[in-house]
C-alpha cells in the first residue's frame, strides 16, 4: 500500500498537555499499527533517523508520530525544569491523545528508557518495541559513575554541572537526578509480552554496547533480538545503519 499524504500532513502541530504546556509534533496518518518515535536526550524530531522513518511511513502507509520533549526543539521550554518524570508524562500525553490502536515504539538513547516506562505505563497498546543504544536508567547506570572530578566537585558544592560534548553546555543538576531515580527501571522486572528488536554500536562511545546486552538480558520476552553493529557509533546513522533501522521497523510491524 502506497499512501500520498495530505497536504497538512507531517507538519509541525502542538497539543496542550494538562499541566499546560505544548507539546510539538509531527503525525503521518496511515493503516496498521502507528510507529512512535521517541528520540534521545538533546535531539529532536527532525535527526536523521526520524525523518528516515517518516520517509518510509509515507511510502509504506503506516503511521508515525513524531514529538519532541520539553524542553526540546521546537517544543522549548526552561531546561532547568525539565525532568525524566517530565518527560516520560509527555510521552503519555502523545499516545493517549494523539494515537489510537496498536503501536510499534521505536526509542533512540533516552527515547530507549522512555520506551521501556512506556512499556509499564500502557503495556497493552504496544506491539512491538524497537531500541537503538538504548539507554535506559543513564542518569545513575552512565553519568553519574563517569562524572570527571570537576563535574563531581560542581554537582557536590553549586548543586549542578555543566556537561560539554553537545551544540552548548547542558546543564545539570543534582535535583534532575534525585528526581531520576523514580523512573530506573533495572530495579524491577520489565514484563513484556511482544517482540523486541535492539540496534547498537561496538564503537559507542556514549552508552556502552554491554547496556544493550543488560536491557535484552532485563525484559522477560523470550523473542528479543540483539544486533551488534561492530563499526557503528552511537548515532547509528550512516545507510547501512539506517537500512537496519528500516528492516527493524518493518520486521514489528509485520509481527
Amino acid at each position: 500500500m502506497t499512501m500520498k499524504p495530505d497536504d497538512n500532513q507531517d507538519e509541525v502541530r502542538v497539543w496542550r498537555t494538562q499541566s499546560g504546556h505544548d507539546i510539538a509534533y509531527r503525525q503521518i496518518t496511515g493503516a496498521g499499527p502507528t510507529v512512535l518515535w521517541l528520540g534521545g536526550f538533546k535531539s529532536d524530531m527532525t535527526g536523521t533517523k526520524a525523518q528516515v522513518l517518516a520517509d518510509m511511513a509515507v511510502r509504506a502507509g503506516f503511521g508515525f508520530v513524531r514529538f519532541d520533549y520539553f524542553g526540546h526543539g521546537a517544543t522549548g521550554g526552561d531546561w532547568n525544569a525539565a525532568r525524566i518524570g517530565l518527560w516520560r508524562q509527555d510521552v503519555l500525553e502523545v499516545v493517549d491523545n494523539l494515537t489510537k490502536g496498536p503501536l510499534v515504539v521505536v526509542g533512540s538513547s533516552m527515547g530507549g528508557w522512555m520506551t521501556t516506562l512506556l512499556i509499564k505505563d500502557r503495556p497493552e497498546r504496544i506491539k512491538g518495541a524497537g531500541f537503538i543504544a538504548p539507554a535506559p536508567d543513564f542518569t545513575h547506570a552512565l553519568m553519574l559513575p563517569n562524572l570527571n572530578p570537576e563535574e563531581r566537585h560542581a554537582l557536590t558544592v553549586s548543586g549542578a554541572f555543566v556537561m560539554t560534548g553537545y551544540d552548548q553546555g547542558v546543564t545539570m543538576s543534582q535535583a534532575f537526578f534525585d528526581e531520576a531515580k523514580d523512573h530506573l527501571v533495572f530495579g524491577a522486572p520489565l514484563t513484556f509480552d511482544g517482540p523486541v528488536r535492539i540496534l547498537h554500536g561496538m564503537k559507542d562511545d556514549v552508552v556502552p554496547w554491554s547496556h544493550g546486552v543488560k536491557l535484552a538480558e532485563h525484559i522477560s520476552s523470550g523473542d528479543v533480538r540483539l544486533t551488534l553493529i561492530k563499526d557503528g557509533d552511537h548515532r547509528l546513522s550512516g545507510p547501512e545503519d539506517l537500512k537496519l533501522l528500516t528492516a527493524m521497523v518493518q520486521e514489528l510491524i509485520d509481527a
